[in-house]
């Protein structure tokens, strides 16, 4: 037979009748039982109990979570919100004893947020009374000190509030923020935290300047936010200096200093305000923030500019922040914000100085109002390095102008974009030749966004789209665009809370 020819047929198959199968029947091994064959025994780790559910039943093979011991499973629920923390005891018997015991994550905000002051307290001390574990985490309004300044002085001081790790007196976030009442200095009992608070969010405080030098020194203090909060500029730089391992810093609507210098050797994200100080203030204090000085800052990578207030600036100096990666040029009128590198100077969007690009920076965000495309180009110069940018403007200027007057920058300028983000884009005839450029001059483009209105998602939008703006002449041809309607009413600038500092791109929208 060749080695071409097909194997032969296998024989038949028949069945056994009689004797025959009773015999190969006997002589076969006797079957593992289903059950032991489809799960095994697996013991459980010592301190775990027996290995049981909360029912009674064996969780052999299917709840492998319940036989960790009690620290573990504390450690998980203090880590979930307040409700679904509180939740976990309708699981089984097993976890009903460990939510009273486990350290305690509670934060007001996930509990009721539509409650009002009083029925938010009364909640509060009802948790207080219930648990008996120690509290990790202390979130309330800022209301409640100075509507009930006696009973949370009175939380505070409790003592399975020793070890403490998070502590927030939170704002409502509308624009309208002028606030009737007199600002209070922090709760006494605040201060007893130094040893193990990591979170500190203050709002809605008056820092007298004995309180801010004498007591606020957080050796372990990780992220800081000061929120429509009064404090003087000696009391402010003294705070950062007395938190030798802080990471984060956020202040946002506080008044009572005019210049921010940064002198940190761990400090790596930075998000400032400058409010305005007019008749609407009801704290009138006179002096907001007009000056930023980055003077040591060697692991500093977001400095961030937030909440932009109509002909208030802000003159930002960098002088030594080699990590720098992600910042604003935002301005609603030139000549009013001045972004100082040391070899590029910008004053409004306009390029007053320049010797050498900045390397460093990565992401940018240009938020204005009328934006024209040469000055886009002029800034893209500065930024050689640039990986990401987003930008928002209600009106774009004429664009046909960098064919004639940037023709020849353009053969040196290698622009090595790879994310591009359009806000406001209606596919007016100005956004198009805007967005042309980019698609026919960066080469590197990977992701090109375009967000605007509830037409960015209609397929006939889309459709005309794509064929005013040209995508089969990009540059990139591994390049993809994408049309999404605006998830949020924030400017580029997604830092809500202290928590969101520590996001490595601030302008990318997670709502």
């Amino acid at each position: 037979m060749d080695a071409t020819d097909p194997p032969p047929p296998p024989p038949p198959l028949t069945r056994k009748r009689g004797r025959e199968a009773r015999k190969s029947k006997e002589a076969a091994p006797p079957r593992e039982p289903r059950r032991a064959r489809s799960r095994s025994h697996v013991p459980p780790p010592p301190g775990a109990g027996d290995g049981r559910g909360g029912d009674g039943e064996e969780d052999v093979g299917f709840d492998l979570i319940s036989r960790l011991p009690d620290a573990v499973l504390g450690d998980i629920i203090s880590r979930l919100p307040t409700k679904d923390g509180g939740k976990t005891r309708a699981l089984s018997k097993r976890w009903r004893p460990v939510w009273r015991t486990a350290p305690l994550n509670l934060d007001a905000g996930d509990l009721a947020p539509d409650a009002n002051g009083a029925a938010l307290a009364v909640l509060v001390t009802q948790i207080l009374l219930v648990h008996a574990g120690p509290v990790r985490r202390f979130c309330i309004p800022a209301q409640q000190i100075h509507e009930r300044p006696a009973m949370v002085e009175g939380w505070l001081g409790s003592r399975r509030f020793k070890n403490l790790e998070e502590l927030e007196f939170t704002v409502p976030e509308d624009p309208f923020y002028g606030r009737s009442f007199l600002l209070l200095p922090p709760p006494p009992s605040t201060f007893r935290f130094s040893a193990t608070l990591r979170v500190a969010a203050i709002s809605q405080c008056s820092l007298p300047d004995c309180t801010a030098t004498l007591a606020l020194r957080f050796p372990q203090l990780r992220l800081l936010s000061l929120q429509e909060v009064i404090v003087s500029e000696h009391s402010l730089h003294s705070i950062i200096a007395g938190c030798p391992a802080l990471e984060g810093l956020l202040l946002k609507r506080s008044f009572g200093f005019r210049c921010l210098r940064i002198n940190s050797p761990t400090i790596r994200s930075v998000a400032f305000h400058s409010p305005c100080c007019g008749d609407h203030c009801v704290w009138k204090v006179g002096f907001h923030l007009e000056e930023v000085v980055i003077e040591d800052a060697p692991c500093l990578e977001r400095l961030i500019h937030i909440e932009r207030a109509m002909g208030l600036g802000v003159n930002v100096t960098v002088i030594a922040a080699p990590k720098l990666e992600a910042c604003v040029l935002d301005d609603l009128d030139d000549g009013y914000y001045r972004l100082d590198f040391g070899k590029v100077v910008f004053k409004g969007f306009a390029v007053i100085n320049y010797t050498t690009p900045v390397s460093s920076i990565k992401i940018l965000a240009l938020i204005r109002d009328n934006l024209r495309l040469d000055r886009v180009i002029e800034l893209m110069r500065c930024f050689q390095c640039l990986e990401k940018l987003y930008i928002t403007a209600s009106h774009y200027g004429a664009t046909y102008c960098w064919r004639r007057k940037h023709w020849r920058k353009l053969k040196s300028l290698d622009i090595c974009l790879k994310t591009l983000v359009l806000d406001n884009y209606r596919g007016l005839k100005s956004q198009i030749n805007f967005a042309t450029f980019f698609i026919r001059n960066a080469t590197k483009l990977e992701n090109m966004i375009f967000t605007g209105g509830r037409s960015n998602g209609n397929a006939y939008f889309i459709a005309r789209q794509q064929k005013l703006l040209e995508f089969e002449k990009r540059a990139s041809k591994t390049a993809h665009f994408h049309f999404t309607t605006k998830k949020c009413y924030y400017d580029w600038v997604h830092i809500k809370d202290v928590h969101d500092l520590s996001i490595a791109d601030p302008f990318e929208c997670t709502c």
